[in-house]
């Protein structure tokens, strides 16, 4: 490894960060200060700000490190920034405080425009990332590696093996800190790395090289399959009437592709991962001996009426707003009202209702005794139309003390004379 070789692989893989704002992790640790160097060395003509994150938990041997991270960014004219955290979960795992981290280094990024955010994994990480999976029972999307690009996170060290980063290191006479708790027996990835890899290396000393193509060829796998799940756009929508998925769609998937889109759609719903556990349910689900399945932050995963439902672990609260404004949010996430002034091409739809009165309007949510002018419960109307944990929260529409409308329920077959529009819609 050397500076023309890291170059050439920025030049293949991120060249349209040449120029932009990037924040750069620096623990203190050999690989994180070797990217630092590396990226100032460049002709990238990359704006630098480095980013080191005090977890609390080793003392004098942590400040040491946030000390010499400060002072290497001093000697290089690189702006930064130290972060320190508490856990306030009180669990203290690597999941735990990797989240943390995570979240600040993207509170950074955010405060001063930076455009990603740079971490050093190198091929080595690839490496003790899939044997670690594979321990803890991991399918194939959690050993596809670690993505070179991904959710505002660049890796530009993946190529380089931890050996060639420190040789480098070595080369240039540059210093580096090391952390003891690397060492420690504890926790499962030192293992992996000081006792397991090694052990295999014995038998096969091309394992590192075997399980970074592996990781390779599951990441290439994983992405044909998010590619085909997302041309066929079956997707839960857990906001809107219309967003249930039908269930006899996902069941003409493999077997294969279901689980993936049980993950995907949990990502996409800001859940995490699915568990193993949740996948090997979900067949059942679909073959309608499982009604409901829980996923996290209890959230659940319902079939009714024929298609699967998303129903949010925490109901939204009652509401009552009176329209006064021309465009007013809803409780409902992505939905507001509009009112506005008719227009030529209006036409009659369950999403808008004409008015020409003078009385104030007012949308809230369902109550007991809510009842339509002809006497009818408006209950019946939204059990027909809406999945169940929709139905109590559903705006209403009133005109004065009357009861009109249930948008995108009840449908407007009169438009012509009313100047005035009031339209419900979905960001």
């Amino acid at each position: 490894m050397d500076l023309e070789v890291f170059i050439g692989h920025w030049r293949t893989a991120f060249s349209d960060q040449d120029g932009s704002t990037i924040v750069v992790a620096l623990s203190g640790g050999a690989d994180s200060t070797a990217l630092l160097h590396l990226l100032h060395r460049s002709d990238f003509r990359l704006t630098l700000h480095a980013v080191h994150v005090h977890h609390g938990t080793r003392g004098r041997e942590a400040d040491g490190d946030a000390r010499f991270c400060h002072d290497l960014c001093d000697t290089l004219g690189i702006p930064f920034s130290e972060i320190r955290l508490t856990d306030t979960s009180g669990v203290g795992n690597e999941a735990t405080w990797r989240n943390l981290r995570y979240a600040a280094l993207r509170r950074i990024a955010a405060e001063i425009g930076a455009s990603a955010i740079a971490t050093a994994h190198h091929r080595d990480d690839v490496a003790e990332g899939v044997l670690l999976q594979l321990l803890r029972g991991a399918g194939p999307r959690a050993m596809s590696g670690i993505h070179p690009l991904h959710q505002g996170l660049i890796r530009p060290m993946l190529p380089f093996s931890g050996t060639e980063i420190r040789q480098w290191l070595l080369r240039k006479g540059l210093e580096w800190r090391e952390d003891s708790s690397n060492i420690s027996p504890r926790h499962l990835r030192n293992r992996v790395r000081h006792e397991v890899l090694p052990q295999l290396e014995g038998i096969e000393p091309a394992i590192r090289n075997h399980l970074v193509h592996l990781a390779h060829t599951l990441a290439e796998d994983e992405r044909a399959m998010a590619e085909d799940l997302r041309g066929r756009g079956l997707w839960i929508d857990p906001w809107h009437p219309d967003g249930g998925v039908p269930v006899e769609a996902l069941k003409e998937l493999p077997s294969g592709l279901q689980t993936r889109w049980l993950h995907a759609q949990v990502a996409r719903a800001g859940l995490g991962s699915a568990t193993r556990r949740q996948g090997e349910l979900l067949p059942e689900v679909l073959s309608g001996s499982l009604t409901a399945l829980t996923l996290a932050n209890r959230w659940v995963l319902r079939r009714a009426g024929g298609k699967l439902w998303l129903e949010p672990g925490q109901s939204i609260s009652t509401y009552s707003i009176d329209l006064e404004g021309p465009e007013i949010d809803l409780p409902i996430p992505g939905w507001f009202v509009t009112l506005r002034d008719a227009a030529p091409g209006d036409t009659p739809s369950r999403w808008v209702f004409p008015h020409s009165t003078q009385k104030p309007l007012r949308i809230r949510c369902l109550q007991t005794e809510d009842r339509f002018e002809d006497g009818r419960r408006p209950m019946a109307a939204l059990r027909a139309f809406l999945p169940r944990h929709l139905r109590r929260i559903w705006p209403i529409l009133f005109v004065g003390d009357k009861l009109l409308w249930i948008p995108g329920v009840t449908a407007q077959t009169v438009m012509e004379g009313e100047p005035r529009i009031v339209e419900v819609t979905r960001r």
